[in-house]
């Protein structure tokens, strides 16, 4: 199983957010995260759009988070970019169980599939931020 590259990016954006607590602009984000600048600037909007971030304009601004750290599962994060039916996907690349029989993986695939939604949707930003033992 394989996230767009927007999803893949949205995460990455948002979990190098959290280990952080202050605002970052866009070039400092492309420079510790090499994503591309165009299209990092595309998943800020859009992680803006979806109410995570906002940004703030100025000699001190850039973008900060709009809710809590908390507040924000990966699920959320993923349903924002590919949307979780992306998820539902056949493991083998048919669009539907051939002749309507459940392929060999479908069982394995379903609680494997099952299973990752279950960490997506209780899995906050805040669990991914280490702190120190």
């Amino acid at each position: 199983m394989n996230f767009s590259k927007t999803a893949s990016y949205s995460l990455n954006v948002l979990s190098y957010m959290a280990t952080h607590d202050n605002n970052m602009s866009a070039a400092f984000l492309h420079e510790k995260l090499s994503i591309p600048y165009p299209y990092l600037r595309q998943v800020l909007t859009s992680l803006s759009k979806s109410g995570f971030i906002h940004s703030t304009r100025g000699r001190s601004g850039g973008f900060a988070f709009s809710k809590q750290k908390s507040d924000i599962f990966l699920a959320d994060i993923i349903e924002s970019t590919d949307g979780l039916e992306s998820l539902n996907k056949c493991i083998l690349g048919f669009n539907s169980c051939p002749f309507n029989n459940e392929c060999s993986m479908h069982k394995v695939w379903e609680e494997t599939r099952n299973g990752i939604l279950k960490v997506l949707k209780s899995t906050s930003l805040s669990d991914l931020v280490r702190t120190p033992d």
